[in-house]
């Protein structure tokens, strides 16, 4: 019913309709009889890099000018999980259904475009999001955060913890979600938005504590398109 009240250009932008679809069946499925057809999850990691091939087009080219392989994966598959993306762990939920459906509402009945839809959430979230508009639609940018370092903080008025570097080694940017484990089993998580990115290409995290910091994990629970596990953990591997 989507592409019939939102009247997107199918041939030219085959993702604004299937893509929408794929990522709007994910929510339903969430919620319709308590989750009884509710979807399996995607392993983002290992999906990021099939997105993320050179052989892979960009999801804003026409579906004729891709490979024919290529069409499942850029016109539903990725642009349904960039959306979830979006929503659920860079600007949150709320605030993404709250511009979704003013997107809604604004081009119901007629024909908009991906810029269209872009100024549209821009403007419903109140933030720039031109760099994930780039990124995850216009180009193929892979995502690789690392943890550089880990050491006690140091200095003579330095507060008593440990200061983490992370770093981003690739051109996405993204939040950084940390899990921080101390001797005692004391396990926190923080979150920093993606702007720490916006000027620098490494971060360091000022974690207070008096306790030794015994492991520290970058994105936990797996939800962001990182191509490379392998430096998210210390002590490494």
């Amino acid at each position: 019913w989507f592409p019939m009240i939102v009247g997107s250009n199918e041939r030219k932008y085959g993702w604004m309709d299937e893509g929408f679809n794929t990522f709007i069946n994910g929510i339903s499925s969430e919620s319709f009889n308590k989750g009884e057809y509710r979807q399996a999850k995607t392993d983002i990691r290992k999906a990021a890099l099939n997105y993320q091939k050179p052989e892979s087009e960009y999801i804003m080219l026409s579906p004729d000018a891709m490979r024919e392989a290529n069409i499942g994966r850029n016109l539903y598959s990725k642009p349904g999980q960039g959306l979830d993306i979006l929503r659920n762990q860079v600007i949150g939920a709320d605030r993404f259904d709250y511009a979704f459906r003013k997107y809604i509402e604004e081009w119901s009945f007629k024909h908009p475009t991906p810029f269209d839809f872009f100024r549209s959430m821009e403007n419903g979230a109140g933030e720039d999001l031109s760099w994930f508009w780039r990124g995850w639609f216009m180009e193929n940018w892979k995502m690789d955060q690392a943890i550089t370092s880990v050491t006690p903080s140091k200095g003579a008025n330095a507060t008593p913890g440990y200061d983490i570097e992370v770093s981003n080694l690739e051109k996405m940017p993204m939040p950084v979600i940390l899990e921080i484990k101390t001797k005692s089993g004391k396990t926190d998580i923080v979150k920093l938005g993606v702007d720490v990115w916006m000027r620098n290409k490494s971060w360091v995290i000022k974690y207070p504590t008096t306790e030794e910091v015994v492991s520290v994990k970058l994105d936990p629970d797996k939800v962001l398109p990182d191509v490379n596990p392998d430096n998210d953990s210390w002590p490494g591997k």
